[in-house]
């Protein structure tokens, strides 16, 4: 048998802008991801801003019918207690997930994981959401 090496593909990245300063006043990083929503200890509400963040994201991102959302959520916790970070991490992601759904996003399309506590490479109570399948930024940091 012929053995055929396809082609490589030149896909540009995704990438997010320049994050704004947070409702505290204080800058925050550039997130990894496409969107960094930061919320409160214990929160699981999404302010009026991070409505408006992902309202803005996912028009942005859902101008191709291929798009889809993978929405990663943490949340502070006790390593003797994972089970609470897990089920506020789900919390928060489940609140994103409706938001972009009530933008018009279907659930077939966002993909959700809530990892609790295990924050690594970024603040413990945030979700970031990343869009693939779309050459679209939406990006940033909000609160």
């Amino acid at each position: 048998m012929p053995i055929v090496t396809p082609p490589a593909a030149d896909i540009p990245p995704v990438s997010g802008q320049a994050a704004p300063a947070s409702s505290s006043g204080t800058p925050s990083a550039p997130a990894p991801a496409d969107l960094r929503l930061a919320f409160d200890a214990g929160g699981t509400d999404l302010t009026a801003d991070a409505t408006a963040a992902i309202k803005r994201f996912a028009s942005a991102a859902a101008a191709s019918d291929a798009a889809s959302f993978n929405v990663v959520a943490y949340a502070a916790g006790k390593p003797e207690d994972p089970s609470t970070a897990r089920r506020l991490s789900l919390s928060r992601a489940l609140a994103v997930r409706s938001a972009l759904m009530a933008e018009g996003v279907t659930s077939s399309r966002i993909y959700v994981r809530a990892l609790g506590a295990q924050a690594a490479g970024g603040p413990p109570d945030r979700v970031d959401i990343s869009a693939l399948g779309s050459n679209a930024s939406g990006g940033g940091t909000t609160r």
